[in-house]
Formats: C-alpha cells, sequence, structure tokens
C-alpha cells in the first residue's frame, strides 16, 4: 500500500496559526519591550527638537543709546508671540562684555542715525531680522510722526485666520528625518527578523516539524505576517509617542500634518515590509546556517542604504525633481514618499502612483519569495545557486 499523503491544514488555518504563533512569541520578548520603549523616548525627543529651531523667544539683546519708543518698539510682543529680552548696557564696552560673555545674544547700538546690530554666528541671522524690523519701523513710524502724519489712523490691524496649524521648512524637515528613519529601521529589522527566523528554523530543523502540518507557502506567508503586524504594532507605539509629544508640549505646530503622516507612514510601511518579507524569507531559506545569512543579505543592505542615503540627501531640498523621480522607484518608495508627504511637497498623482507601481512589483516578488521558499526551505548542505533554484519556472 503506497503512503498517504501527510494530513496538512488548510491554507487559512495555517497562516493564521503560523501568525499567532509569531506574533505571540515576539510581542512577549524583551527584546521587543525594551526596544519599543527607547524607540518611543527617541522618537519623544526628536518631536521636542523643533522648539530649538523657532523663532527667538528666550533671546536677550544689550542696547546702547535706544530712545524710549525704540525700546517700546523692541519689547512689544508682536500677534506671534515673540518677544527679545533686552539689558540697557549703558555703554559700547559694557555690552560689548556682555556679548563676549554669553550672557547675551546679540548687541544693538545707536549712535545719532547710525544703527549697529552684532549677532553672534549666521544661525542667530533671524535675531538680527527681527531687531532690523523693528528698528527700521520705529524709525519709519518717528519720521511720520514728525511730518506731521497722524500715524495711529495710518496704522493698519488686519485680521488674522490661520487655516493651517505648519510651523514652517525646520520643522518639516524634522518631520520629514524622523519618518524616513523610523520606516528604514522599522521595514530593514522586521524583515532581517522574517529572515534569521526562517534560517533558525532551518537550522534547528524544526521546519521539518512544520512542514508535516503545513504546507511550505502558508507558512512563509504566516511568518511574514506575524512579524509584519509585530512591527506594524511597535510602529504604532511609536508614532503614537511622537504624536503626543509634539501635541502635549506643543513643540510642533503642525499636528494636522503629523496626523497624515503618520497616517500613510503605516500604510507605506506595510506595503514596504510586504516586499522586503518576502525577500528575506526567500534569502534565508537558501542557506542553512546563520553565519551564511550575513553574505547573502549584503545586496539587500545595498538597496536599503542607498534609500536611507537618498532620502537624507534629499531632506537639503524636499521638492527637488530627482528625489520624486526616485520616490517612483520600489522600494525606495516607501521610504521616499512618506519623506516627501511630511515636507508637504508631494501631490496627490505622486503618492498614488508610486504606492500602485509598488503593490504590482509587490505581487511579483511574493510569486517569486514563494517559489525560492519551496525549492529551498528543506535543501542542507551545499547552497543552491538561485539559477538552480528558477529551474523551470
Amino acid at each position: 500500500m503506497a503512503p498517504s499523503e501527510p494530513d496538512h491544514l488548510s491554507a487559512p488555518t495555517s497562516v493564521r496559526l503560523v501568525a499567532s504563533r509569531e506574533l505571540r512569541t515576539r510581542l512577549r520578548s524583551a527584546g521587543f519591550i525594551a526596544g519599543t520603549l527607547l524607540t518611543m523616548a527617541i522618537v519623544a525627543i526628536l518631536a521636542l527638537l523643533p522648539s530649538f529651531f523657532g523663532g527667538d523667544n528666550g533671546k536677550s539683546v544689550a542696547i546702547v543709546g535706544l530712545s524710549t519708543r525704540q525700546k517700546a518698539a523692541l519689547t512689544a510682543q508682536g500677534a506671534a508671540g515673540e518677544q527679545v529680552g533686552i539689558r540697557e548696557a549703558g555703554s559700547v564696552a559694557r555690552a560689548r562684555g556682555l556679548f563676549d560673555a554669553e550672557d547675551v545674544d546679540g548687541m544693538a547700538v545707536v549712535n545719532g542715525a547710525d544703527v549697529t546690530i552684532t549677532v553672534r554666528q549666521t544661525s542667530d541671522r533671524a535675531l538680527a531680522d527681527w531687531l532690523t524690523a523693528r528698528l527700521e519701523r520705529q524709525a519709519f513710524t518717528d519720521e511720520l510722526r514728525r511730518q506731521g502724519a497722524d500715524v495711529e489712523a495710518l496704522a493698519v490691524h488686519p485680521q488674522v485666520h490661520f487655516t493651517t496649524t505648519d510651523s514652517g521648512d525646520e520643522q518639516r524637515v524634522v518631520l520629514a528625518y524622523v519618518v524616513s528613519l523610523m520606516l528604514f529601521s522599522q521595514i530593514v529589522g522586521s524583515g532581517g527578523s522574517v529572515a534569521q527566523g526562517v534560517v533558525e528554523e532551518k537550522s534547528t530543523r524544526v521546519i521539518e516539524i512544520l512542514l508535516a502540518k503545513v504546507r511550505p507557502t502558508p507558512l512563509l506567508i504566516g511568518k511574514v505576517l506575524g512579524i509584519g503586524a509585530v512591527g506594524l504594532i511597535q510602529l504604532l507605539a511609536v508614532a503614537a509617542a511622537g504624536v503626543v509629544t509634539a501635541s502635549v508640549s506643543g513643540a510642533l505646530a503642525i499636528e494636522s500634518t503629523i496626523l497624515r503622516v503618520a497616517g500613510a507612514s503605516l500604510a507605506w510601511y506595510l506595503l514596504g515590509f510586504l516586499f522586503y518579507g518576502f525577500v528575506y524569507g526567500a534569502v534565508g531559506s537558501m542557506v542553512s546556517r546563520q553565519e551564511e545569512l550575513a553574505g547573502l543579505t549584503i545586496p539587500l543592505q545595498l538597496v536599503n542604504t542607498t534609500a536611507l542615503v537618498i532620502a537624507v540627501i534629499g531632506l537639503q531640498d524636499i521638492g527637488a525633481g530627482w528625489l520624486a523621480a526616485f520616490s517612483y522607484i520600489p522600494p525606495f518608495s516607501a521610504i521616499l514618499v512618506p519623506l516627501r508627504m511630511a515636507g508637504g511637497v508631494a501631490s496627490p498623482a505622486e503618492i498614488v502612483l508610486p504606492a500602485v507601481i509598488l503593490l504590482a512589483v509587490t505581487a511579483f516578488v511574493v510569486w517569486l519569495g514563494g517559489v525560492i521558499y519551496n525549492r529551498s526551505i528543506l535543501h542542507t548542505g551545499k547552497r543552491m545557486k538561485i539559477t538552480q533554484i528558477l529551474q523551470n519556472v
């Protein structure tokens, strides 16, 4: 009598059981908990960084020779809440001493009709511009008074309505950087976990026990989905930490943008991970020991690093055409499209079309990865060449 075929579980049941096992095991691990908490703390700190870029709040200036009206112009609080503290130095030498001792951030010296403004470095250009604008406006107002004009009647007090909470390019660059870094680390880390898990099961012969009940393709799909869900949970926790910190602290004035980008980043994580997950799973099935995995994943690491380098360079000019062109190329799009969304430069077409392209390429990768996994997961000994694995496909 011929031996009967193994009684395999159905594909949906297999996928569900394998994914659940991966999810439970990894969520309970100390490494996952510690890594998630550490990443949440880092993102919360990064969310506070824009507070160091914005405005001149907290700046102080030593002044010499300013009139009462000029002092009032500098101490008056603007509509946006900007204000600079002033210190009456009494003499240029005293002002210079305060400046050199870094007790003040700048100097404003009036000598007759001449006004000299000194700041410490080019990064304080905003402070110099602020001082210049206020003193020029006060000089213009004084001249109008001398000409007999009714300055109060000429004053315009427009009603200002804020339709968005966007606060400038600096905050968008920080947000874009955080998004690209999070997606890069999460996609690459989760993909590497798939490969390591596959090799571990193969090297310990656990795979032979699993395949007695589960067919290879559902096993790979379940592993990818389970590890992907773990990465998604971690990404949700990290994104929540960033959004809550930005909202509560008020460090970022672009909460609505953050929410949109956070949601889009989760979707792009899923797209990017599905691509990399099946690639890493196929690569892991081709080796028999963990030591062999590093050499085989070098091309993937080069692709990953290239995507990150492009993202970092693109931060210099998020609206650049070359960056938009790269965002259409899978799998770069999984990192570059959210980066351009965070920068506020991605049009709807530049979001949808790269997603469609990545989905189509991912569908092919899922099929090809399944073929490689099926044909090499039980092979031990000398590693099979990719041409051997793909014969008669």
